[in-house]
């Protein structure tokens, strides 16, 4: 294959900054809790991370060092969804960079913008995962899912980056509800992993596809599916997630019961003890279960022409 670890990272880049884009979207919408301080740091991250994944992008390319006015041509092959890409990226880039500007001067956006970013930063987080799919001579790739698991993912990526950056940022940091919007993103990208090897092993997809399966799910790539993508990325994040969210929820229910100032108090310190060690460690397992997950869709591809053995 002459994909590597350079498409490796840009996917996964621009899976990163979408999701934090669209992290601090929802947390500014009050979609993550009226205590959410995510609702600026996504904002700050989102372009450069974008950007910097497109420049490896180039880098790839080869040419595009060598020769890069040949990139100009994919600005006119609009059959072509590297075309769309350019397009997406770049106005994502550049809007992304003016709501980051608003987000750091404190100052209000044009609603227009804030919609205009978060439209885009779907678009990006899918188009990483549409790439993939309209690839019809790799079977692993050439799924529907794709492009659903990648924004899933990116959702997913995004929350933990941001979250993980908010307290360096924000000088008075408040949870919100992203443990529980982490468990409703956790739990449907574990379906539909579930689903899309249950395909490919299945054989849907052809031979090649499920012998691309097989060397995930029980070959050369297994201790990075199960132990960095299934292990590390979703289920443990899931328990510790789920754990916060019902301890938390519990503390409201004895909030409700007993509205005192004591008991307000102690719900604030649960509140804010939930950003912990572990909670830090939870957030780089799942960032670092979204890059197994991008490196192992893009290394155990194979051709459809290296999966039939002429005798």
């Amino acid at each position: 294959m002459h994909w590597h670890w350079l498409i490796v990272i840009y996917l996964f880049l621009g899976g990163l900054g979408a999701g934090a884009y669209l992290t601090s979207f929802a947390a500014e919408k009050g979609w993550l809790g009226k205590n959410s301080s995510l609702s600026r740091v996504g904002y700050f991250i989102a372009a450069p991370v974008v950007a910097f994944g497109t420049i490896l992008l180039v880098f790839d390319l080869g040419q595009g060092l060598t020769k890069p006015w040949l990139l100009i041509r994919l600005l006119a092959n609009f059959s072509s969804v590297m075309t769309w890409g350019v397009y997406i990226l770049s106005a994502f880039i550049m809007v992304g960079l003016l709501k980051g500007y608003f987000a750091f001067t404190n100052k209000t956006a044009p609603n227009i913008i804030s919609w205009a970013g978060a439209f885009l930063a779907l678009a990006t987080g899918a188009y990483t995962g549409l790439l993939l799919s309209v690839i019809g001579a790799v079977p692993f790739w050439n799924s529907g899912l794709m492009p659903i698991l990648f924004v899933t993912s990116a959702l997913s990526t995004g929350l933990s980056v941001t979250a993980l950056l908010a307290p360096w940022v924000e000088k008075n940091f408040k949870e919100g509800r992203e443990g529980e919007a982490h468990v409703y993103l956790i739990g449907a990208e574990l379906i539909i992993v579930a689903i899309f090897f249950g395909m490919m092993n299945s054989g849907v997809y052809g031979p090649v596809g499920k012998e691309s399966a097989a060397l995930v799910i029980s070959g050369v790539y297994s201790l990075v599916f199960w132990g960095y993508f299934i292990g590390l990325g979703l289920l443990f994040p899931l328990v510790i997630f789920t754990r916060q969210y019902l301890h938390s929820k519990q503390s409201e229910k004895q909030l409700a019961k007993e509205p005192s100032l004591a008991a307000k108090e102690s719900s604030e310190a649960v509140q804010k003890g939930h950003h912990s060690y572990l909670t830090i460690v939870t957030d780089i397992s799942v960032i670092v279960g979204g890059f197994a997950l991008r490196a192992i869709i893009i290394l155990a591809a194979l051709p459809i022409w290296d999966g039939v053995t002429i005798p």
